[in-house]
């Protein structure tokens, strides 16, 4: 039997456009000589779930109704299979036919599940339609649509990589991932064989693919805001280095413009590698020195004071660590992005995110959060996979140690950073956000003596960390603490985080502030 498989972009609460598509898309199938043509599901109206209040409108679901009934008109001589659009059944597809054509189903089965891209993703299919085989003892078509979704919190990105397992579980036939394509495939007795259209791929390693999500839904999303040019504070540290490249990549590094605010706290190395990477790129750059205004605020407030109380304002300590903050984020690059009509991105992780490690209304600003999914040492591998072929990411940014430069404490050149030890906490706090589990589950395991091994850290590295497992305790609990406390008060203030974990804040990751 001749099948059509159509990889397209689904448009969230469009259904007009999404119908148009489809038509024509059908009448290629027509013209290819297919008996069969199959679409991803919710192909007309978009994930409901993503659809906030919209999917209750009537004019909205008669609009969905319309383009269905539109379809069973349309399937004279060819039997289509969209995904369904109206919540009115638990059916996963809806099933247009003309009565003509019937018993495909002994050739093949199709799903379309797992839309959303996660880091999982290609082994939850695999198991999902290599077990579905098994149990059938027929081909599967996986159904998958491109484009990109949110929840209004959330951003989240719709692979494709619709594929064909033959009557072995194994992979046929295969589209290429974020992008439009259609085939014709012959299946029969069990046999899938390639007639026409996009030639089958082999899957990407997955950090190729986690690039190519990012990339994908900033570009994507970027159009939806209506935003053309970003403007990027240049650290010259390896977070504002990743999301440079990252937004470079999707709209272009000449609508990319990068600024290095120094204060005195920052390093040569760093302040170099900023530049680098601007030369790298072939961004627009500049530097920003911010002393004089953080000097100016200070001053300026020493000489106010409040009636009715004696309380004087001297800004110090982790006081002016957060006015640097402030003053790079809201005043100059919100100030250079008002001017150049542009956005700002926060170039957080979600490390930072899960400890508040981070500046409210100061470095947590921005249209979007493009590393908020990634911890730490995700983002280090992906400048890893960045590098690749040259380097692009200067080796300073890599190699020297993570730290805001807020204070002499965190003096990168004498080996100063971030409290957050990443090889280790990042595995202590993906086991509380990832997986689910509490603080007690992880002293009990620190207790019994296996918590490297369960939650996947170095051993070497824990001891090297802590003398006994009292200071490990201690540690846990205080960054559980801020975890549940003040972080998460500042997570709910974040931009729309870019998900590829299955377990974001904001989305999947759901938390209540009390």
């Amino acid at each position: 039997m001749k099948v059509y498989l159509v990889q397209m972009e689904v448009i969230p609460g469009k259904p007009d456009e999404n119908l148009k598509k489809i038509k024509a898309a059908v009448a290629r199938a027509k013209k290819a000589g297919a008996k069969a043509v199959l679409f991803p599901e919710n192909a007309i109206s978009g994930d409901y779930s993503k659809l906030g209040s919209k999917q209750d409108e009537v004019g909205f679901q008669m609009k969905c109704r319309d383009a269905e009934y539109a379809l069973e008109k349309l399937s004279k001589g060819i039997e289509i299979l969209v995904g369904s659009s109206i919540m009115y059944d638990d059916c996963m597809y809806n099933h247009y036919v003309n009565g003509n054509m019937d018993g495909w189903e002994n050739d093949f089965e199709v799903v379309s599940d797992f839309q959303e891209y996660v880091l999982d993703k290609e082994e939850d299919v695999a198991e999902f339609c290599t077990g579905f085989v098994k149990e059938n003892k027929k081909p599967v078509v996986y159904m998958g649509a491109v484009g990109t979704e949110n929840s209004g919190k959330n951003i989240y990105a719709l692979d494709g990589g619709c594929r064909v397992y033959d009557k072995a579980g194994k992979v046929a036939y295969r589209m290429p991932q974020f992008r439009e394509c259609e085939a014709l495939l012959d299946i029969a007795n069990g046999r899938v064989k390639f007639v026409s259209g996009e030639k089958s791929v082999k899957p990407a390693e997955p950090i190729a693919v986690l690039h190519d999500a990012l990339v994908y839904m900033i570009r994507e999303n970027l159009k939806k805001f209506h935003i053309e040019r970003m403007v990027i504070g240049a650290s010259g540290g390896i977070d504002s280095a990743v999301s440079a490249v990252l937004y470079s990549e999707a709209i272009g590094a000449k609508n990319v413009y990068l600024v290095n605010m120094p204060t005195r706290f920052n390093s040569d190395t760093t302040k170099n590698a900023a530049r680098d990477l601007a030369a790298n790129l072939k961004t627009p750059y500049m530097v920003a020195p911010i002393s004089d205004m953080l000097d100016a605020v200070c001053g300026s407030l020493a000489k106010c004071s409040f009636v009715r109380s004696d309380k004087k304002i001297k800004i110090e300590g982790l006081a002016y660590e957060n006015l640097q903050a402030r003053t790079r984020s809201s005043s100059v690059l919100l100030s250079i992005a008002s001017v150049l009509g542009a956005g700002i991105t926060c170039n957080g992780n979600k490390s930072e995110a899960t400890t508040g490690y981070c500046t409210l209304y100061g470095d947590s600003c921005g249209v979007m959060c493009a590393l908020g999914d990634l911890w730490k040492t995700q983002v280090y591998e992906l400048a890893r996979y960045i590098n690749r072929k040259k380097e692009i990411i200067p080796v300073a940014s890599i190699d020297v140690p993570a730290s805001a430069e807020l204070s002499d404490a965190m003096n990168v050149d004498e080996g100063k950073g971030d409290p957050i030890k990443y090889p280790y906490h990042d595995r202590l706090f993906a086991y509380w956000v990832d997986e689910n589990h509490g603080l007690d589950e992880t002293e009990q395991l620190l207790e019994k003596g296996n918590l490297c091994k369960v939650i996947g850290a170095d051993e070497k590295y824990f001891k090297k960390l802590f003398k006994t497992k009292a200071d490990a305790l201690e540690d846990m609990r205080a960054w559980h603490k801020r975890f549940r406390g003040l972080a998460l008060a500042k997570r709910v203030q974040f931009p729309p985080i870019l998900s590829v974990s299955g377990s974001a804040f904001g989305g999947e990751y759901t938390e209540c502030q009390g």
